[in-house]
């Protein structure tokens, strides 16, 4: 096990503060951890086992601070892929390869979740995104290398969406809050575009086990149970041809992206049924890939005996 207080004494001109959590609640709270203390102007997020790519990335960076600016862009190198692709502007590489300006995220109050331990990074960068930042790009500097390592806590916890919907869970979690978010910013159509999103991506997702196999397991009747919490919090009427029209655009963007797992859209409607009148089987258990239980969740935001905060 590494002494952290040990590589600090080989390092003592650099202003490094080590911070031990005494509980493991995931990623994002000890990112947050680290976010509340820190002091400089920009902020750079580095997982464990990931690095800088190189030292060139700290020159270029030297050299855009001083822009009015409030992300500085870099390129993102993955390792396992051998792809070199853009951070943030082009492509989602979420919070990686990207400084952020301390006082940006302080002036619009960017938080990360204290209840995802999965996608928080995901909804982390889509606050971001909203507030419209000011960016400025690197060019082709690469300033991040996103290393695979099969022996990670990640990837021993399975953590793969695309495997029996792992992640899944934590995927509508955070569009619950993006959209609870949105609603007290009276964005609603950001609000709308995500729930109908996500609904999109299980109805996708699901098609087989819910209308081929009718396999539901307990993973999917759980995350069916969410989307129903979340279409009960988001103001669109279902039975609209708008709803309608939006849902099949959502999923044939997803069939274009996807071409080994294309669905038809003859079953959207009969899938929304579903979804409204499905009921919560298992009573209180803990949300996979967050920090908090089913009951807690819906009493956080707001829901009792099936009434609805009104914003």
């Amino acid at each position: 096990m590494i002494d952290w207080n040990e590589i600090l004494k080989l390092y003592p001109q650099l202003n490094i503060k080590y911070i031990q959590l005494l509980e493991n609640k995931g990623p994002g709270n000890a990112r947050q951890v680290g976010l509340n203390n820190s002091v400089g102007d920009f902020i750079f997020f580095l997982d464990c086992g990931d690095s800088l790519y190189d030292s060139t990335v700290l020159t270029t960076f030297n050299s855009k601070k001083t822009d009015d600016c409030d992300i500085i862009s870099t390129k993102l190198y993955d390792e396992e892929t051998k792809n070199k692709r853009r951070s943030f502007l082009f492509n989602n590489a979420y919070i990686f390869g990207i400084f952020i300006k301390r006082k940006f995220l302080k002036e619009n109050n960017i938080r990360f979740s204290e209840i995802l331990r999965w996608e928080e990074d995901a909804f982390f960068e889509e606050k971001i995104r909203f507030y419209s930042p000011r960016i400025v790009s690197t060019g082709n500097t690469i300033g991040y290398s996103y290393n695979i390592d099969p022996n990670s806590i990640t990837r021993k916890n399975n953590h793969e969406y695309q495997n029996d919907f792992v992640g899944f869970s934590a995927m509508v979690i955070k569009s619950i809050l993006l959209c609870d978010f949105y609603k007290d910013e009276k964005a609603y159509q950001e609000m709308i575009d995500e729930a109908i999103r996500i609904l999109s991506v299980c109805y996708s997702r699901f098609y087989p086990y819910l209308f081929q196999n009718q396999d539901v397991s307990e993973r999917i009747s759980k995350i069916l149970y969410l989307l129903k919490i979340l279409i009960e919090i988001v103001p669109f009427n279902i039975n609209s041809e708008e709803f309608n029209s939006l849902f099949i655009k959502k999923v044939y963007q997803r069939n274009f992206l996807m071409k080994n797992h294309q669905v038809p859209y003859d079953k959207i409607n009969d899938f929304m049924s579903i979804v409204c009148s499905y009921e919560n089987l298992y009573d209180d258990y803990n949300i996979e890939g967050t920090n908090i239980t089913i009951n807690d969740f819906i009493e956080k935001i707001g829901i009792k005996n099936n009434k609805i905060r009104v914003v």
